[in-house]
Formats: C-alpha cells, structure tokens, sequence
C-alpha cells in the first residue's frame, strides 16, 4: 500500500461484481452460488492500529483483544468493499466487546441495577414555562412603576 494512504487495510477484488451478479440471480444453480471470488487485502504495515497489533501478537500470540481487533479489521475492510460477513454475530459480539473496553466497562459485566440507574427527575417544561412566565410579569410591573415615577417627577 503506497504510504500516503491513511487507512489500516483496502480490500479490492476486480472479480467482486461477477461474484455479486451470480448470488444475486435468482435461477443460479448450486454449483454457481458456491463459487466466490478471492479476496484480496492490502494492509498498511506502516498505520499505528497494525503496528500496535504487530507488538501485541509479538508479545502474547494468545491475545484476545488483539485477536478481535485484527478480525475486526478484516471484517469491516470486507464491509468497505461490498463483501457480506458469513457471521454477522460474532462480529456484532466483537464490537460490543471492542466498545465496553474502550469505554473502561468490565468485558464480562451484566446490565446494570435497577437502583444503580436512578435517574433525578427533572421539572417538566410545564413549569420552566409557568417560571419563566412569571418572571415576565414581575419585569413588566417593575416597568410599569418605573414609568410610573418618571411621569410623577414630571
């Protein structure tokens, strides 16, 4: 991959529109449907993302979150280049994963508890409305006695 390009992996497949036409004809034998086109995948050995993974599996060829985080990349540059995933749960799963360790959440943690997700209620708009229309009335007859005594010293 040419070295201004910012991206961690580029699929690209010249064979992906015949792949494409075939599964989407709706009289395709069986023999035609389990034909696909191979994948080809770029990967930018010189972007932060793959040079951490390349660190990480150096140190720990058993490490989950970089196993996920590779697989992820290969999903989503699948995505990117019009390709569908065989397990769209696994990669859901992946992602949830990915998203509670970036968020600092416990991996393995359950749902929060009722208690613990106490919400502080807040005035209805109601009331902001009613507040805000009294404050108007106090202003205006403030106002009004203003006037009242520039026209009695006149």
């Amino acid at each position: 991959m040419p070295p201004h390009r910012p991206h961690v992996l580029c699929g690209i497949n010249a064979e992906y529109m015949g792949e494409r036409i075939m599964k989407g004809q709706a009289l395709a034998d069986a023999s035609q449907s389990s034909q696909t086109a191979k994948r080809i995948m770029e990967i930018n050995h010189r972007h932060p993302i793959v040079d951490e993974l390349r660190r990480r599996f150096k140190e720990n060829k058993d490490d989950k979150e970089a196993k996920d985080a590779a697989l992820l990349l290969y999903e989503i540059a699948a995505l990117q280049s019009g390709f569908s995933l065989d397990d769209t749960n696994s990669f859901a799963a992946r992602m949830h994963r990915t998203m509670k360790q970036g968020l600092n959440l416990d991996a393995d943690g359950g749902l929060v508890e009722e208690e613990a997700y106490a919400i502080e209620e807040e005035p209805e708009e109601e009331e902001d409305e009613a507040d805000e229309e009294g404050d108007d009335k106090e202003e205006e007859e403030e106002e009004k006695e203003k006037e009242k005594d520039v026209k009695d010293e006149l």
